[in-house]
C-alpha cells in the first residue's frame, strides 16, 4: 500500500492571542505538494495572521507548522530566512518598491549580474503576459492589473515551490480580475507549485482552488475539494458562498 505523500505544509493545533482576543484556537490544516489551497471567511477571522505565523512574522503561542515535514515554527537567523526563500508571496497590495524600474522590482532577490537578472525579469514577464519594453518602466507608470501580474512575476521569479496568495483580485476590475484568476492557475500548475491563497472573491475560489477549506471562530470549521463547495451543508458556508445577510455569520455590530 503506497502510503500518502508527506504534505508540503501542515500546521496541527496552532493557536494566536493578541491579548484578550483568541484569533487562532487550534488551527489543523494540511496542504498536499502541488495542491491550490484556497482559505475563506469573513474580515478579521485571522486568515492574513495564519499566513504571517507560517512565514514566520508572528510567532505561534502552541501548536506545530510543518513545511516539508520539519518543524518551522520557532526559528530564528539563518534557518528562518532559509525557511522564507521556499515561499513566494503575492502581496494584497502589490508591494513593489516605486523608486525601482519594473526589472529590478522582479528580480532584486535573484543572483547573478545584471544583465542575467534583467533577463529573468523579461522571462518572467513573458510568463505572465507582459512584454519586454515593461521592464524599464517605474510601478507609477502601470495600471492596476499591469502592477499585480509584476507582483506575480516577482513572487515567482525565483521559483519557490510554495506561493501565498494575498487578496489576489482585490481592488481589480472583474475583467482583470479573470485575468489574475487564470495567470495563477497556470502558473500553479506549469510550475507544479503549491498554492495557499486567502480570498473573499468566489469567482477566484471557483477558478483557483483544488480545495476549499472555511476559516471561522479561529478554527477550519470545513474543508473539502472545490467540487463539494456548492453542496456543503455547513451554514457558514452557504451563508459565505451566497453572500446572505441572514444566517449564524454576524457582521460586527449587527443585531442578532
Amino acid at each position: 500500500m503506497t502510503s500518502a505523500p508527506t504534505p508540503r505544509i501542515e500546521l496541527a493545533g496552532v493557536t494566536k492571542r493578541f491579548g484578550s482576543r483568541q484569533v487562532l484556537a487550534g488551527i489543523d490544516l494540511a496542504v498536499a505538494p502541488g495542491e491550490s489551497l484556497v482559505i475563506i471567511g469573513g474580515s478579521g477571522t485571522g486568515k492574513s495572521v495564519m499566513l504571517k505565523c507560517i512565514l514566520g512574522l508572528i510567532p505561534i503561542d502552541a501548536g506545530s507548522i510543518r513545511v516539508d515535514g520539519q518543524e518551522v515554527a520557532g526559528l530564528k537567523g539563518a534557518a528562518l530566512d532559509a525557511h522564507r526563500t521556499r515561499i513566494g508571496m503575492l502581496f494584497q497590495g502589490g508591494a513593489l518598491f516605486d523608486s525601482l524600474p519594473v526589472w529590478r522590482n522582479i528580480s532584486f532577490a535573484l543572483p547573478g549580474s545584471a544583465a542575467e537578472r534583467k533577463a529573468a525579469a523579461i522571462d518572467n514577464l513573458a510568463r505572465v503576459g507582459l512584454g519586454p519594453e515593461v521592464a524599464d518602466l517605474k510601478p507609477a507608470e502601470l495600471s492596476g492589473g499591469m502592477q499585480k501580474r509584476v507582483a506575480l512575476a516577482r513572487a515567482i521569479a525565483a521559483r519557490p515551490p510554495i506561493i501565498f496568495f494575498d487578496e489576489p483580485t482585490a481592488g481589480l476590475d472583474p475583467i482583470t480580475a479573470a485575468v489574475i484568476n487564470n495567470l495563477i492557475r497556470t502558473l500553479v500548475t506549469d510550475l507544479k507549485i503549491t498554492a495557499l491563497t486567502i480570498t473573499h472573491d468566489m469567482a477566484s475560489v471557483r477558478h483557483i482552488a483544488d480545495r476549499v477549506a472555511m476559516l471561522h471562530g479561529g478554527k477550519i470549521i470545513w474543508q473539502g475539494p472545490l467540487a463539494s463547495l456548492d453542496g456543503c451543508d455547513n451554514a457558514h458556508v452557504r451563508q459565505f458562498i451566497t453572500g446572505s445577510a441572514e444566517g449564524p455569520i454576524q457582521m460586527p455590530g449587527a443585531r442578532a
